[in-house]
């Protein structure tokens, strides 16, 4: 479980990883999850004011559950023929983008 307290917290997954936990309050998340990701890799990303930012590899297929109470949800990623990575992504104030690595 990663943790941020007023300010964005960025995150860097190393390659491998399947289960992240990340939590901020006042700041928005930036998670970088280009690194290949092991069998199940689900990332639960909460923000209670600031909203969360996930960059994903090319080609890699997210499947993106939760919600946002005031706040728009964006997302480029759903296809691809890599590998699938769910994100559970909640947000009370802030929106959500997961996209491809540009």
């Amino acid at each position: 479980m990663q943790f941020s307290l007023i300010g964005a917290g960025t995150f860097v997954l190393p390659v491998g990883w399947t289960s992240q936990s990340h939590f901020a309050v006042l700041g928005r998340l930036k998670i970088d999850a280009t690194a290949v990701p092991g069998n199940g890799a689900t990332i639960r990303a909460f923000s209670i004011i600031g909203g969360a930012d996930i960059r994903v590899a090319s080609g890699t297929r997210v499947r993106l559950t939760g919600g946002s109470l005031i706040g728009a949800r964006e997302m480029d990623a759903a296809v691809g023929d890599g590998p699938e990575i769910t994100v559970l992504a909640c947000t009370l104030l802030g929106g959500v983008r997961v996209a491809h690595r540009t």
